[in-house]
């Protein structure tokens, strides 16, 4: 339902609640003139049973348009994070913020609809009633006017600095999730060493406190607000009742309805107040999100590699020329760098990679699978250079385990999968008495970091791609296993006419390579000599 029905809807709703209050007075005054008008009962039933069903409706249609609004934002959200680039990823600083933005803000979001469609309608009451106030006696409008009016402008300043403090508290929760993430991802390493375990703790436990503190803060200004409200209306209240009738010739029967009319408009004006913090969390919310869909919009804007065609069928080599990459920090100070890279790797090699922690082994591979863009140089195809029109179609040669990876649960991306293949590949993987494939996925992805490597290596195998890259996949097999993998599998994806790339620290197998190349420091040398 479109918004400008629902807000129609919700006005139509308030001018009825409006209309009760006109219409109770109208039969108080029958009633202390003894004359009972049918017509104005009726219309009062009209009135009740037209705003109950108005309100009904722009609540229900509210929250379905709300909560379909938050799915595409959501499912837009995680589209643009897959069209982003692996570098904006890892700089962002974690997960916490998106986990924080799609899940804790949209539920923040999805809570509001009904407090704001009810201040709406509330806001419409209020508006009605003044008017009638306006219509009854002008100088008891003036007054309200000024005194409402006074209280409005002092809301406003203080919740603006409510508003300030939630964000800050938002922004607070994000660090908190973070230091969450350190303890949970960081458990073996916390638990085997207390000062490390207590000093994560303790910044968890100064987040809170800070967070706690905002929070507090935020809260005690909307209780202020919720406040001043009330007296604003306690003080309106005695000056139509009690000051007002002494300098003014206004009758008893103007000052009885003014004053229902004043009794009225309390339960619209506390609705709005109570109503207050609950918009300005959504208020920080909808920012949070849309900060985080601009943050995603401009990394996506800088590198628009959007362009997917199939891969070649085949190739017969893939040239670095003069390469380099370098790291940056938010300070833009250099941190690491790739020297310029001469590297040529033909069709069918099979080619390993060694170096120590921190060589620039793993910032290779991203370069040549086309997750990171050369800071300068370029990478071509046989003769074809590289550019942003072709970047996708370049890294669907490619299937990888890093020793980051990630297990997936089912074969995504393979609609076809040959479950005879795949039987044969989990025997082979020695995986048959661990997981089985059952309705479309793995039936236990819980397995030992060994096994992991192995179940994620089928996967690789399945997706039957050109070239394939293992970074230390033999580094938690067994030695059984590992032999099996270096001189039987390896030789066997080569036999196909598969190229193959492994990072190893494996010596004993050196020979099976037709080719060993060394990084150290970031520069790319053969492993007998300079490239």
């Amino acid at each position: 339902m479109p918004q400008g029905q629902i807000a129609s809807v919700a006005i139509i709703s308030g001018l009825a609640n409006g209309m009760l209050l006109a219409l109770i007075n109208s039969g108080a005054e029958n009633v202390l003139n003894k004359n009972i008008e049918t017509h104005v009962f009726l219309l009062y039933i009209t009135a009740f049973i037209l705003y109950i069903y108005t309100q009904k409706y722009a609540l229900s249609q509210a929250s379905i348009a709300l909560e379909t609004a938050i799915r595409k934002v959501r499912v837009r959200i995680v589209n643009k994070i897959r069209h982003t680039e692996l570098l904006f990823i890892e700089n962002i600083g974690g997960y916490s913020e998106i986990y924080s933005k799609l899940t804790q803000d949209s539920s923040i979001i999805s809570q509001a609809i009904i407090f704001v469609v009810f201040s709406v309608q509330s806001t419409i009451v209020l508006i009605f009633s003044l008017l009638y106030i306006a219509w009854l006696s002008p100088l008891s409008f003036l007054i309200s006017i000024i005194i409402l009016g006074t209280t409005v402008f002092w809301r406003i300043t203080t919740n603006k600095l409510a508003t300030q403090a939630l964000k800050k508290a938002n922004k607070k929760e994000i660090r908190f999730f973070r230091t969450l993430n350190h303890i949970l991802e960081g458990f073996k390493e916390i638990k085997i060493n207390h000062r490390k375990s207590d000093d994560v703790f303790q910044q968890a436990e100064q987040i809170s406190i800070e967070t706690e503190q905002l929070k507090v803060t935020a809260s005690i200004k909307f209780i202020d607000i919720l406040i001043i409200a009330r007296v604003a209306f306690y003080i309106l209240l005695p000056f139509l009742v009690f000051i007002l009738p002494l300098y003014s010739m206004i009758s008893t029967d103007i000052i009885f309805k003014v004053t229902t009319a004043t009794l009225f408009i309390i339960g619209p004006i506390n609705l709005i107040t109570v109503t207050e913090p609950m918009l300005s969390r959504t208020n920080v919310a909808l920012n949070g999100i849309y900060d985080l869909e601009k943050k995603l919009d401009n990394a996506i804007n800088s590198h628009s590699d959007s362009f997917i065609t199939d891969p070649p069928d085949k190739f017969q080599m893939i040239k670095f020329s003069e390469v380099t990459f370098n790291y940056f920090d938010k300070q833009g100070e250099r941190l690491f760098s790739i020297t310029p890279t001469n590297l040529s790797i033909q069709q069918g090699e099979l080619l390993f990679i060694v170096g120590g922690n921190g060589s620039g082994k793993s910032t290779l591979l991203k370069l040549l699978t086309g997750l990171y863009y050369p800071t300068s140089g370029s990478i071509y195809i046989d003769d074809e250079k590289i550019d942003h029109t072709t970047y996708q179609s370049y890294r669907e040669l490619f299937a990888i385990i890093f020793t980051d990876f990630h297990l997936f649960d089912r074969l995504y991306g393979l609609h076809d999968v040959d479950e005879k293949q795949l039987k044969n590949l989990l025997n082979l993987m020695e995986l048959t008495k661990k997981t089985k494939y059952i309705d479309g996925k793995f039936s236990h992805i819980d397995l030992s970091t060994g096994q992991k490597k192995r179940l994620a290596f089928i996967s690789s195998v399945l997706e039957d791609k050109q070239i394939y890259i293992f970074d230390e996949l033999a580094a938690d097999q067994d030695p059984h296993f590992k032999k099996r993998f270096y001189e039987e599998i390896l030789l066997d994806l080569k036999r196909q006419g598969k190229t193959v790339i492994a990072v190893t620290h494996d010596d004993h197998y050196f020979h099976v390579a037709d080719r060993i190349l060394k990084m150290e420091y970031g520069k790319l040398i053969d492993y007998n000599g300079s490239i």
